[in-house]
């Protein structure tokens, strides 16, 4: 911050107060010759002050004397004054949200067919974290390889974070994984905390060895699907986010019949 304006004051009521700690007190009209600020608006710039607490005035004699607080304390008050303003702003903010989430929702219009790309670990992982965060009704994840890329010490947790968030909100989740990725996750995850996600209730968990590669399907019309390296099989080219039903019905078919021949995990 370089001056009193960056926490709200107005440049006459900065120049006025700054002029005052160089008088040590001083009546508005010498406030006015001191700070620049014209006679005929140095009235509201001291009044501006005192309501802010940032000079004490002086009313037993005419004319009225004024005297500014310590820089410290002065400081302090805007500080606090900016931080109850802010503290008003979010709780507006987050008053509203729901309500412009629902209005948009009602003007969106979802093509049938639309799809996008990620390229490299990190900036697939952001989109696939993206698209979980954005689902409404259900998820399914099927895993039965591991990129080299992909840290399941480090991204295992989070991912299974954000599937717990869907979960609190209403979202149903299925996990379709291969016997290894299943020892991986299960290495990576903290017991207690695996055994709190399948104690969920939209929550199932199965293994099986008749899926093959890495895909998610959200609310059953939108599927996000790793893309290996064909250089480098085990290590991750990108992601592909593909809205198509017609695409989505296929894959939605293909992992239900491998769902039913699955072993259900119901303890870690």
């Amino acid at each position: 911050m370089e001056s009193l304006r960056d926490l709200g004051l107005s440049s006459y009521e900065d120049r006025a107060y700054r002029a005052l700690l160089a008088l040590g007190t001083g009546t508005a009209a010498a406030a006015a010759e001191e700070s620049g600020v014209p006679k005929g608006r140095i009235y509201d710039a001291l009044g501006g002050l005192e309501s802010r607490g940032l000079v004490r005035v002086q009313t037993d004699r005419e004319p009225k004397r004024y005297a500014p607080v310590e820089p410290a304390v002065a400081v302090d008050r805007l500080v606090e004054a900016k931080r109850r303003e802010l503290r008003q702003r979010i709780e507006t903010y987050e008053s509203g949200k729901s309500e412009l989430i629902d209005r948009l929702a009602d003007a969106e219009a979802t093509d049938d067919e639309f799809w996008t790309a990620a390229v490299g670990a990190d900036d697939s992982l952001d989109l696939l974290f993206e698209r979980i965060d954005a689902a409404e009704e259900s998820i399914v994840v099927v895993a039965t390889d591991v990129s080299a890329q992909f840290d399941v010490d480090r991204e295992g947790p989070e991912l299974l974070d954000r599937l717990l968030a869907a979960i609190r909100s209403g979202v149903d989740v299925s996990v379709l994984l291969s016997p290894s990725v299943f020892d991986d996750a299960r290495a990576a995850v903290d017991e207690d905390r695996a055994t709190l996600t399948i104690a969920q209730g939209p929550f199932e968990l199965r293994i099986t060895e008749d899926a093959y590669g890495n895909f998610y399907l959200i609310d059953g019309e939108e599927v996000c699907l790793e893309v290996a390296d064909p250089l480098a099989p085990d290590r991750l080219f990108g992601m592909l986010d593909l809205r198509d039903r017609g695409f989505a019905a296929r894959v939605r078919d293909g992992f239900e019949a491998a769902w039913a021949e699955g072993t259900v995990v119901d303890e870690v």
